[in-house]
């Protein structure tokens, strides 16, 4: 799906169009299909990048629980516990993989400087802290990476990271790996735990291992982390110097095991888990409650999680009830404050979406991101949504016999998509048609769009100006300012990233007012002024065939159905893309394609006796003549035009564009502020399901 803007609950403004086609709800909605699936238990899989294949993009993840987690491995016959964390404790878990190990240091200072070095690095650090020849030390490592190839890979670019190698000081760097020797087995976590301290004393690099036999744990201690076999002959003969009498014994491969370090956070030392991922899976449960995911923002999650390896990496899967799954959906598409009618909707939707996609990820059967729908865990729960779900226990959406795939998005703008026109292919089940969106602009404030001192424009919102009643020469009206050090922006909205002040003004500053316009929102926005120069970086690092030289122009050649654009021209020739929605990308992540493009650097001036002269970027000198006669030479990156009718208009001295469009997401199939509009009108849930999907049923799975 698409990222979604969370609305507020409002009044809607019905559309009068499309009544007739929602008011009644024919008996078939509640017949029933025994080809739908049901399912009893989802599998979510979190930290997803992008597409298709499961790539998680974290190394490990740190997991807690307020009443404790047991830790183990789920088979066909049941679950056997391994290890335990305690109530509100948190652990680390990794795959057993390749590292790179940069420093080892009884100089906390110096790993912690290390580690904020490559911290916003692809390889990320890790602090494990042990006790060494009676000192602590810390040993600072590189990775979790999928092949002894990556960590070299890494091993290399770290040594070109000057903050990196200022700290390493020339230290010798070493690729680390999953194969060790047994030094030992015993009859509990404690007594290895105990020899893996005493051996460490000694100068060895030793963990305590906690692996399963028959059913049951066992437990080990275990040295050498090589990433081959010379390197692993290599710790064999290290070891025999140092502890001659050591009896060491190769590690089965296919064991299933967790190998437990103390992991340094920064304030603590916390358990880190590596588990062999060619042998198993390991399942993470919550005592009676919930798990808590660090690296998700703190967020609690319901049933269990599995860890396992996927596609070289560490996956992370949360498996739990797939109604309670839909309760956190529904909450997080729309939220606790949304009418019942339109929470239904969703709740139906997401459900028909989760089945319709079968096992996705090979090893999950749907991600927690708007790449599908929006899943956070417990956060997002409340009792309307639950209702929502029960209230439409099991009930989907089918057309002809068959679940569909049920598009949904945040906002239409008045008139949701034609697939033809998104995505370059008819859906059969999804029609343009009207849609009540504009609740998501109500009570949005003003903004004015001003004229700074230094010829600067941009927008300044209308609570933080008062109109003083003055007008300038040319009648346009003068606000004040009310406040101190108030932002200039050069669109309508906060966004410090992509829309960061170009001003700052303060008590008593008098700006010039060129009009009003709403806070950019779901169903209208504005985004620019862009410069030629960087919307050409962006359309060629996003397009497969490059605009070629300077971009001069910029404009819509062609739009479907519903006004979106299906094709753009660059310099006069279209830029070619595989479907239409991908103009959004290629636009700076335009909210959606329903737009129009504004040059602002191109202009036509009319002359005496009738004459015209078409302007365009910084082509000439251009004269303003005033009342009297004089003449003088326009200065500045901006010029207001006036037009007929005191309507007003800014033009750049310099080539630049402006999107000025409505909807927000790809349009097709329910626009979720349209839902809430027909629920506020006093439309059900069957009714707003089939305003958007043309020609389906609901039943039940």
């Amino acid at each position: 799906m698409t990222r979604r803007v969370r609305p507020r609950r409002w009044a809607a403004v019905w559309l009068a169009a499309i009544v007739a086609a929602v008011i009644s709800v024919p008996s078939a909605f509640t017949e029933s299909y025994a080809a739908v699936p049901k399912l009893e238990h989802i599998r979510v899989a979190l930290f997803l990048s992008s597409g298709t294949t499961y790539n998680v993009t974290v190394p490990a993840v740190t997991l807690s629980s307020p009443n404790g987690l047991d830790i183990g491995r789920r088979t066909a016959s049941g679950f056997t516990q391994w290890s335990a964390v305690a109530p509100g404790a948190q652990a680390r878990f990794s795959v057993d993989g390749y590292q790179v190990f940069l420093l080892e240091t009884a100089d906390q200072a110096t790993a912690k400087l290390l580690q904020q070095a490559l911290g916003a690095t692809q390889d990320k650090p890790y602090v494990y802290q042990s006790v060494k020849l009676g000192k602590t030390v810390y040993q600072v490592y590189a990775g979790m990476y999928g092949s002894k190839e990556e960590a070299n890979a890494a091993k290399q670019r770290i040594a070109v990271n000057a903050s990196a190698a200022a700290l390493l000081k020339g230290a010798a760097t070493t690729v680390t790996g999953p194969l060790h020797w047994n030094a030992g087995d015993y009859a509990s976590e404690a007594e290895a735990a105990g020899q893996a301290t005493a051996l460490r004393q000694q100068g060895l690099d030793a963990w305590p291992v906690i692996l399963e036999t028959a059913g049951a744990s066992s437990y080990a201690v275990w040295i050498g982390e090589a990433a081959d076999a010379e390197h692993l002959n290599t710790v064999k003969a290290q070891a025999a110097k140092i502890s001659p009498n050591l009896a060491l014994k190769p590690v089965d491969p296919a064991a299933p095991y967790l190998l437990k370090r103390d992991e340094w956070t920064g304030t603590a030392a916390i358990p880190h888990y590596s588990f062999n991922p060619d042998a198993h899976q390991v399942w993470v449960a919550p005592k009676d409650g919930t798990a808590a995911i660090a690296e998700k923002s703190g967020r609690q999650y319901r049933g269990a999680l599995e860890l396992s390896r996927h596609n070289g990496k560490l996956a992370v899967v949360n498996e739990l009830p797939f109604e309670q799954y839909l309760v956190s959906v529904v909450g997080g598409e729309l939220g606790e404050s949304w009418p019942a009618e339109a929470l239904k909707a969703q709740a139906v939707s997401a459900r028909t979406f989760a089945l319709s996609l079968g096992t996705k990820y090979q090893i999950a059967h749907v991600s927690d991101s708007s790449n599908d729908q929006v899943y956070y865990g417990v956060q997002q729960e409340g009792p309307n949504g639950t209702a929502a779900v029960a209230a439409t226990a099991g009930e989907v959406i089918v057309s002809n016999g068959e679940l569909i795939m049920p598009y949904f998005y945040s906002n239409g703008g008045g008139l949701t998509g034609d697939p033809v026109e998104v995505w370059g292919q008819p859906i059969p089940y999804i029609k343009s048609v009207q849609s009540p969106d504009e609740a998501a602009e109500k009570n949005k404030l003003l903004w004015h769009r001003v004229s700074l001192p230094g010829g600067k424009i941009g927008y300044i919102r209308e609570d933080l100006v008062k109109e003083s009643g003055e007008r300038n020469g040319a009648g346009l009206p003068v606000v004040t300012v009310q406040s101190a050090d108030v932002n200039v922006r050069p669109a309508p909205y906060v966004d410090d990233v992509r829309n960061g002040p170009i001003a700052k003004v303060s008590t008593g500053a008098k700006l010039v007012s060129l009009g009003k316009a709403p806070e950019s929102n779901a169903y209208s926005w504005i985004r620019g002024p862009y410069t030629a120069d960087e919307l050409l970086k962006q359309l060629n690092g996003v397009l497969t065939k490059p605009v070629a030289g300077k971009l001069e122009t910029l404009e819509v050649s062609k739009r479907g159905p519903s006004g979106r654009v299906t094709e753009l021209k660059a310099n006069g020739q279209p830029i070619p893309v595989a479907k239409p929605d991908q103009y959004r990308s290629a636009l700076f992540s335009a909210p959606s394609t329903r737009f129009d493009i504004e040059e602002t650097g191109r202009y036509t001036v009319s002359g005496a006796g009738g004459l015209t002269r078409a302007v365009q970027g910084s082509a000439g000198t251009l004269y303003a003549i005033g009342a009297n006669g004089a003449s003088a030479p326009l200065t500045g990156p901006n010029r207001i035009v006036l037009g007929a009718e005191g309507s007003v208009r800014v033009a750049t001295k310099d080539t630049m564009f402006r999107l000025t469009g409505t909807g927000y997401g790809h349009g097709l199939g329910m626009s979720q502020w349209g839902a809430l509009s027909l629920a506020e009108s006093g439309h059900d849930y069957k009714s707003i399901l089939m305003h958007y999907y043309n020609g389906i049923t609901i039943t039940k799975e």
